[in-house]
């Protein structure tokens, strides 16, 4: 476009100008204002826009039953507080409070006066304590060691090939199947 009106608005430019004019350039509403040939673009883009929307208007199916929109309350603040979901809420959470308070309280109350049973559970706790110990030291069972034939066992390579035998010394495949005489 050229604003000595040599050239007019092109089509993008007078679809704007039908929209919303005001985001068009200066220059270009200035031109718009003064050429007849621009401003009767914009009139009869217009007419087939209202046409488009008579058309639209008369071949849409009606709806059914009418249409309305819910009407949402507004609540205050506390309306939503006051919600006996939200009351039930505060009072598990209250329950459950007290529950754990009161809880501990009888515990603590009970560990004071079964001073006589903790000498006991002191014994129970050193024996479990050695047997661990031991376990730690060996942990094979005593049924084990005697297959091993030692009880105080200093596991070496050998052993342990007697117990794992290495792959690489057998063969891997049977041979079982095979016909013939076998080599023992």
């Amino acid at each position: 476009m050229k604003i000595d009106n040599e050239y007019h608005l092109d089509e993008n430019q007078l679809v704007q100008a039908v929209v919303d004019s005001n985001d068009l350039p200066a220059p270009v509403q200035a031109h718009l204002a003064t050429c007849r040939q621009c401003l009767a673009g914009t009139q009869s883009f217009e007419q087939e826009l209202a046409g488009l929307g008579s058309m639209a208007e008369r071949y849409a199916p009606k709806p059914q039953r009418p249409i309305r929109l819910p009407v949402h309350e507004t609540k205050s603040r506390f309306g939503t507080f006051l919600n006996w979901r939200n009351a039930v809420g505060a009072v598990a959470a209250a329950a459950a409070v007290i529950i754990v308070f009161w809880g501990a309280n009888i515990v603590r109350n009970l560990s004071d006066y079964g001073t006589e049973g903790s000498t006991a559970e002191l014994i129970e706790a050193k024996r479990l304590m050695t047997e661990v110990n031991l376990l730690i030291d060996n942990a094979l069972p005593p049924l084990y060691l005697e297959i091993s034939g030692e009880h105080h066992p200093d596991y070496d390579m050998e052993f342990f090939e007697f117990i794992i035998p290495l792959i690489e010394n057998e063969t891997l495949t049977s041979d079982r199947w095979k016909r013939g005489n076998s080599l023992c």
